[in-house]
């Protein structure tokens, strides 16, 4: 029995170093939950030079060929729901939305998201996706109640739809599958172009030149090893965390770009992820839509 007594002694201690490192992780992890500044941390530590290295930007769109929006059941964007209508009464879009152009009034929301709300990847809680529940769970509470970038950009779209503002959301997904980020395109019609806005981070893209870019320019960019600019980023009011948001949330997830068929209500607040509205619809030829005048004012 001796024999075995200092084998058995290092197991019993490795077993309990597992589990006190364990027991930690699993602290690390609710703080998380709990404090911006510690999320702050934990993003800065995505080691994305490797995530890269692993899955490099490619064209991988798993959903089915494009059709013309006009073709798609996700058309119906331009004419308003019941729901954006209430919404917009019940949050006074319409007085915060108040600039006389579509890019302007799209700031305008932009910030007003980012002022009322945190954003959070590790945000787990499953919520509808509605944005009157996200915005309940969500609008002028602590960093415990932030919400993720799926939340994010379905109440952003949600939000410019009520202000006559066309917007969809767009699920992007690294090549492998492993990782995915949220955003939005919007149309801005005195541009006559749908064009990139990422609600998680309170930003647009552009070139150079200025001009905005819509998702399928940046990830042009990307494969040709340049960077769109990035205006307005802003990680929960603050600066930080730059390189990794532009190579870990935005380049690495760029691979897969698919949204939903349509905005309706319909099945968005089924018990489970995989019962509701999937994010499975290749995003529609979006380019040279005709300006539309019968929006809700």
């Amino acid at each position: 029995m001796k024999k075995y007594k200092v084998p058995i002694i290092i197991c019993l201690i490795v077993i309990i170093l597992f589990f006190v490192n364990l027991r930690f992780d699993l602290i690390d992890r609710i703080i998380v939950q709990f404090s911006s500044e510690k999320y702050s941390e934990f993003v800065s530590e995505m080691d994305y030079e490797k995530e890269l290295l692993r899955e490099p930007v490619c064209i991988k769109d798993m959903a089915s060929e494009k059709t013309e929006l006009a073709e798609t059941e996700l058309d119906k964007i331009i004419q308003p729901y019941d729901f954006h209508i209430q919404l917009n009464e019940k949050y006074n879009l319409s007085e915060i939305a108040t600039a006389d152009s579509d890019f302007d009034k799209t700031v305008q929301l932009l910030e007003w998201l980012t002022e009322h709300t945190y954003y959070s990847g590790m945000q787990m809680k499953m919520l509808d996706d509605d944005t009157f529940d996200i915005l309940d769970y969500s609008f002028d509470k602590s960093f415990k109640h932030a919400i993720n970038c799926r939340y994010r950009a379905i109440a952003f779209a949600d939000c410019l739809i009520a202000v006559g503002i066309k917007a969809f959301p767009v699920a992007m997904v690294s090549s492998e599958f492993t990782g995915s980020h949220f955003t939005c395109l919007v149309y801005i019609s005195e541009e006559d172009k749908w064009c990139s806005f990422d609600p998680s981070f309170g930003c647009w893209f552009t070139d150079k030149e200025g001009e905005l870019l819509d998702i399928f320019e940046i990830r042009e960019l990307f494969l040709e090893n340049k960077e769109p600019v990035v205006k307005g980023y802003s990680f929960n009011g603050k600066q930080e965390n730059f390189d990794v948001y532009m190579n870990s949330f935005l380049k690495f997830c760029i691979s897969n770009l698919s949204t939903w068929a349509d905005n309706s209500t319909d099945r968005r607040s089924e018990n489970t992820f995989s019962g509701r509205k999937q994010f499975s619809s290749a995003i529609p030829e979006i380019k040279n839509i005709a300006p539309r005048s019968d929006l809700t004012e």
